[in-house]
């Protein structure tokens, strides 16, 4: 039998046959299971499949990462902290995708035995970070970061950081981020603009950054082959493939 490698995969839905077989794949380390808006959208019934799923990964030989929700607010705290104790009971190696500081000192103060990861959703708008930044991740407990930049490897491991690199990095687009005017003519001109800048009018009414569980303008942008296949080589560092 092939080793296992250190691919992580994650599919943005899931049923029963497609986890089955990701748990009989000897080149599958570990399963990501969990979605930043809606479990209705990843899994035929919602949270319940998502528990069950959970539990059959637990008890499998694959590496369990739970993908914490964008938002973990009184909404939905009893429902992540349900996850995160089944998990932290396993008493298994797993890990925990956050987003948000609130979330991350949750984990670790009452689930400590679970591994913190930074998702690459809680990264800066301009898709930088400083030494500062690094720094204040591994005093905050951070075990891994996930980032869509290869480039960041060395940067990451210079603070022993482990490198989530994942084969698709995506983009995405919200309400009030973008002039619609300047697509137009050209340029921001307010006089012209009936409506003023869109970004100040987004203050005042209520806009979403998903659709049904779908996030707008959504768009993978892949690795080349070749840097997957030496990234997957490396040891040290967790490759994350998304499927659809």
């Amino acid at each position: 039998m092939e080793r296992i490698t250190n691919r992580f995969v994650s599919y943005e839905y899931y049923d029963w046959d497609r986890l089955n077989s990701l748990i009989n794949d000897v080149e599958v380390k570990g399963i990501i299971l969990g979605d930043f808006f809606c479990y209705e959208r990843m899994f035929e019934n919602g949270v319940a499949d998502l528990i069950l799923m959970i539990k059959r990964v637990l008890e499998s030989n694959k590496v369990l990462v739970y993908q914490a929700p964008l938002f973990v607010t009184s909404r939905n705290m009893n429902e992540v902290r349900s996850v995160l104790g089944m998990m932290s009971r396993a008493a298994k190696e797993s890990f925990v995708i956050v987003q948000d500081f609130g979330t991350s000192e949750m984990v670790k103060k009452d689930f400590g035995n679970l591994k913190l990861v930074w998702g690459e959703l809680g990264r800066v708008r301009e898709f930088r970070y400083s030494d500062k930044f690094f720094e204040f991740i591994k005093d905050r407990g951070f075990y891994g970061f996930e980032t869509g930049d290869d480039g960041m490897i060395e940067r990451l491991r210079e603070y022993n950081i482990v490198p989530f690199v994942t084969a698709s990095f995506f983009t995405y687009k919200t309400l009030g981020r973008e002039c619609y005017l300047k697509y137009q003519t050209g340029k921001c001109a307010p006089m012209l603009c009936k409506s003023g800048c869109f970004k100040l009018k987004a203050k005042q009414v209520d806009y979403e950054m998903t659709i049904d569980g779908y996030m707008m303008g959504k768009t993978y942008c892949y690795l080349p082959d070749e840097k997957i296949k030496a990234i997957e080589k490396e040891e040290g560092i967790v490759l994350i493939t998304n499927e659809v």
